[in-house]
């Protein structure tokens, strides 16, 4: 079976998805055009989101090392990746001692606020993805010089959420909570930079090894609802639940969340992942149209509780039951790879049921990646979410996986 699916996201790989991207790179300038419209038809933008850029660089870095490429492709994406890797090493990495990667550069890579008196610096999940782009793209080139840019961007990152400089862009996060999402940026990123460290037999591997672990611990510890078994987005340092921000779950990282630390942690606890993410699709699952709502309650259907003023709650309640791309991408690979782990048979038949939901929903013309912002009957939404951007990651990353039979662990 393994090998029909295989073929059938290489396939889907070579003529759908990709084909959309290679003609986005910025050949003047490096780096890749992403502010497109939902349709990818007009670029609406040339700013260039540092979030997206490494994530493209990871996902060029994993195809150099791990597809058979033409010499004709595999130069095409080598300088491709190094337009990537310039425009962040020249422009992304920060000085200050409190900040880590700027958020948003021009087109040329010049540093801009997200928003007016916002500050170059507002979020960890850029400096993430570029320490994992830069680990990748270290393996590739063999460069231990890469690796250890990712190195010193890792030990500054983390040492400024030592510090309570926690920055969470484009989600911030209310006062007086904590977020599910640091920590599983973390343990992803930190069982990233400890391969790549390892390939060049530098001894911090093991240490961030060791990071890694502690992380996909600590979410399992301290952010699981014991009597649901539900992975909570957010919770309070009063570990009530009262309001809609701690009330309500979201699916689709939920998912995620469980393949991540199925790779860290392998068969430590595979048992409640294995809950938690079964709990996930069945909570998220929309009974009436299909696919995973955006936000959904922990009891179930539209996030209840008591209102609160913050954005992001704002979010929650009038976004929940959008139908987005990423979730679905990541749900296919997290039930497949749990199922792997477990045999599950019940995994395998939500693997099916996603899968047939998936390819009937999102994909755009042929040759044109996916629609992937829709609305709950699967109709398209123009709109923003996250970043004002079309982004390459969780779709290619998925496919990669599906047609190398690798994940995180390589």
């Amino acid at each position: 079976m393994m090998e029909n699916e295989r073929r059938f996201y290489e396939d889907y790989l070579v003529t759908q998805v990709l084909p959309f991207w290679e003609h986005a790179f910025d050949e003047e300038f490096g780096g890749l055009f992403t502010c497109w419209t939902n349709d990818g038809v007009k670029l609406v933008s040339t700013d260039k989101y540092t979030w997206s850029q490494a994530r493209m660089l990871w996902c060029l870095s994993y195809m150099l090392l791990n597809r058979e490429l033409t010499e004709e492709t595999r130069k095409r994406y080598i300088h491709w990746a190094k337009g990537l890797y310039d425009l962040l090493s020249d422009n992304a990495l920060l000085a200050g001692d409190d900040e880590g990667c700027a958020f948003l550069l021009e087109r040329d890579g010049s540093p801009k606020e997200p928003n007016p008196g916002s500050g170059l610096y507002t979020s960890i999940y850029a400096d993430c993805f570029v320490i994992m782009a830069f680990g990748r793209w270290a393996e590739v080139t063999s460069n231990a010089q890469v690796a250890n840019q990712a190195l010193a961007l890792y030990e500054k990152s983390t040492g400024l959420i030592k510090k309570g400089i926690i920055k969470t862009d484009p989600y911030p996060i209310e006062a007086g909570h904590r977020s599910m999402g640091v920590h599983m940026i973390l343990a992803n990123t930190a069982s990233e930079l400890a391969t790549a460290l390892a390939h060049f037999n530098q001894k911090a591997s093991e240490q961030v090894a060791k990071d890694a672990t502690v992380q996909a611990r600590l979410i399992l510890d301290e952010f699981v609802d014991r009597e649901r078994m539900q992975l909570r987005e957010v919770v309070s340092e009063g570990g009530s639940e009262s309001s809609t921000l701690e009330r309500h779950r979201n699916p689709g990282h939920s998912v995620e969340c469980m393949w991540f630390l199925l790779d860290i942690l392998k068969d430590e606890r595979v048992d409640e992942m294995e809950r938690i993410l079964l709990n996930a699709l069945h909570l998220g699952w929309d009974g009436q149209y299909g696919g995973l709502l955006r936000y959904v309650d922990c009891e179930g259907g539209a996030p209840a509780g008591k209102e609160g003023s913050d954005a992001f709650t704002t979010l929650v309640k009038t976004t929940w039951d959008y139908k987005l791309w990423w979730p679905h991408a990541e749900a296919l690979w997290a039930t497949w790879r749990c199922y792997q782990a477990t045999g599950n048979e019940e995994l395998l038949t939500w693997y099916h049921k996603i899968k047939d939901y998936t390819f009937q929903t999102f994909p755009a013309e042929q040759g044109m990646e996916w629609i992937q912002i829709r609305r709950r009957d699967g109709e398209a939404q123009e709109g923003v979410v996250a970043l004002p951007v079309k982004d390459p990651y969780h779709i290619i990353r998925i496919l990669l996986f599906f047609t190398t039979g690798q994940g995180v662990q390589r």
